[in-house]
């Protein structure tokens, strides 16, 4: 195993936590990323991260990282059910959701934590930089033999590695090639999510009732999902004292919103992605009549942080392909609505299970067969419990719903 070479496609938090946790394990790898730079694009503010997805980062990562990104958190203790006039309403979290301390089998649990997800991503690379390629499109693969594949990039690079990871996510070139029938479907639901910043003037106006806590906004048709990111210390600050070598960028004090539910309740057609033009004004022609406070909250909204994405959901019925030197993690294999808030978490538990899969024995294909029997049955739980958050925030019909 010392000699094994693994080549991770893909630099999101499944790819760079699995790196982190075959660094622990003393195994060569090397992540390839086609975006420039690790914060050249948005990719969402906050992320809720579960027991599970705590877990996995902490057999990944070294203690002192594990710890900061514990100190980098806000745990999310609460949940409350609004109107769009701000009065409470029924409503129930989905059930991946935890905001208690205790589980439903009455042992403790660790509650979620509210993640920035930039932070995260910026520890998860600590340590592994030398080993993390931006700038490299993957092309295609081929297998050689029983035990190797030949990795080939857009510009004409080209390596041979015991093991190929394709944690590309949702649009997973890698998964096009090894399963192409595994494209996750449109479930007709969109994301439209942004940040306003938490300034003083905000904060006195809204007060406490939206920023204690996770809101949830049941409005006609759809759901706004509220989460204030409030850090009682200055990030640098915290990497200073817990992992000096991990150099963290501030994050201002800042409300994650997102808005979720099928396209027609928001008037967006099938082939429409609108720009951030368009998102502002959709939003705003949305909010003119709710709560004062919440109007407020949007007012202070940053129109460059605006974006919406379509929702699109594997099946629970997770692929399979020909046992071999190739494998897939995360939304490269099973993509699923946030609304359960457990994509990522199971992402993060996918790798840190490669990583320990990979570190056992030295028959490497039968590691990685284990590691996906066992993914499978979990990502299958996780998909439907994402349906079930779906239903739970917004009564959509999902394509998985029988």
């Amino acid at each position: 195993m010392r000699h094994s070479h693994v080549s991770i496609i893909g630099a999101g938090l499944g790819g760079l936590c699995l790196a982190q946790g075959l660094k622990q394990a003393g195994i060569a790898f090397d992540v390839y990323e086609r975006d420039p730079a690790a914060a050249s694009r948005s990719q969402g503010y906050r992320i809720r991260v579960d027991a599970e997805g705590q877990d996995a980062l902490s057999r990944c990562l070294p203690a002192n990282l594990y710890e900061l990104f514990q100190q980098s958190c806000r745990a999310s203790r609460s949940v409350q059910f609004l109107d769009c006039d701000l009065e409470h309403t029924e409503g129930r979290p989905a059930r991946s959701w935890r905001t208690s301390t205790v589980g439903s089998d009455a042992q403790p649990k660790a509650p979620d934590l509210s993640a920035n997800r930039q932070t995260l991503r910026e520890i998860l690379l600590c340590g592994v930089e030398d080993r993390v390629h931006f700038g490299n499109t993957f092309r295609c693969f081929e297998v050689v033999g029983e035990d190797e594949v030949r990795v080939q990039f857009d510009d004409g690079e080209a390596l041979t590695s015991t093991l190929l990871v394709g944690a590309d996510g949702v649009n997973s070139v890698v998964r096009g090639q090894l399963v192409p029938a595994a494209e996750p479907v449109d479930t007709g639901a969109v994301c439209i999510y942004g940040k306003s910043a938490a300034t003083t003037a905000l904060r006195e106006f809204v007060g406490t009732t939206l920023l204690t806590g996770t809101s949830v906004i049941f409005a006609d048709g759809f759901t706004v999902i509220l989460d204030p990111m409030l850090f009682p210390e200055p990030l640098p600050i915290i990497a200073a004292r817990l992992a000096p070598v991990c150099r963290l960028n501030p994050v201002d004090d800042y409300v994650y919103w997102a808005f979720i539910g099928p396209r027609a309740s928001f008037g967006i057609s099938v082939t429409e992605l609108p720009d951030q033009i368009r998102l502002s004004t959709l939003i705003e022609s949305i909010v003119h009549r709710w709560h004062a406070r919440l109007r407020m909250l949007f007012a202070h909204w940053d129109a460059n942080t605006l974006a919406m994405v379509p929702v699109r959901s594997s099946s629970p019925e997770i692929a399979k392909w020909r046992p071999g030197p190739v494998t897939l993690l995360g939304d490269a294999i099973h993509a699923m609505s946030p609304a359960g808030g457990v994509g990522a978490n199971t992402a993060l538990r996918d790798a840190a299970a490669l990583a320990a899969a990979a570190s056992i024995g030295p028959d490497l294909r039968q590691a990685v067969t284990r590691y996906e029997i066992a993914m499978r049955k979990w990502a299958a739980t996780a998909i439907r419990a994402s349906d079930d958050g779906a239903r739970s925030l917004f009564h959509a019909t999902t394509t998985h719903d029988t």
